[in-house]
């Protein structure tokens, strides 16, 4: 998976962080979504995290059980600088999901945009069973995806659109669909893409 670290930390460190095309100032539907249906103790884990602002949005809701995983050291480490002064509600995990293992088990699972970059089918399963494996029962997995309306690719790397009829039996019969919705997500370009979100209930 070299050739994935090197390619995605070249994005971070070459890049305006702001400028990135899945770059926001506030995280949306995730964040709404994430004060649904969980406690401000629950264990979330957000899958490729970026640079993401979403663990700042929960940390400014209460939440002191956050753990981010990022594949680039890049990434990560700027997250790390920016939440210092919290970094005792918060675990960093620079790795790839694929190989990702843990003793803990989530409440929720969040994904924007990882997933839909696996487009071999071992690699998708293989995350499929970290998923089933580190989520608790009743447990909530929130994904996005660019929907098939979205792009074909996100720098320059090929990704898979989803909808409904391509998730759920990808996910298979651990999980229940509770709702979804879609999202024209700003490019800092100027240009939009089309998301797809999905709000899973693991069994």
């Amino acid at each position: 998976m070299t050739d994935t670290l090197t390619h995605w930390d070249k994005v971070y460190r070459s890049k305006n962080h702001t400028k990135v095309s899945w770059y926001q100032d506030h995280a949306t539907i995730s964040f709404d979504w994430i004060l649904e249906c969980t406690n401000k103790d629950d264990s979330i884990i957000d899958v490729g995290s970026g640079v993401s602002i979403l663990a700042d949005n929960l940390l400014d809701e209460g939440y002191s059980n956050i753990s981010l995983l990022e594949l680039s050291p890049t990434a990560i480490q700027a997250t790390e600088d920016r939440l210092a002064d919290q970094s005792d509600k918060i675990s960093f995990y620079n790795e790839n999901i694929l190989d990702f293992e843990t003793d803990t088990q989530y409440d929720l699972w969040h994904d924007r945009a990882v997933f839909h970059f696996l487009t071999d089918e071992k690699e998708q399963q293989t995350y499929i069973k970290k998923l089933n494996q580190y989520l608790k029962p009743k447990g909530f997995f929130v994904l996005a995806t660019f929907a098939p309306t979205g792009p074909k690719q996100c720098s320059d790397l090929n990704i898979v659109q989803y909808d409904t009829d391509k998730i759920i039996p990808l996910l298979g019969n651990n999980f229940t669909l509770i709702k979804t919705t879609s999202e024209t997500h700003p490019h800092p370009n100027g240009s939009t893409q089309d998301f797809n979100y999905f709000l899973f209930q693991k069994h």
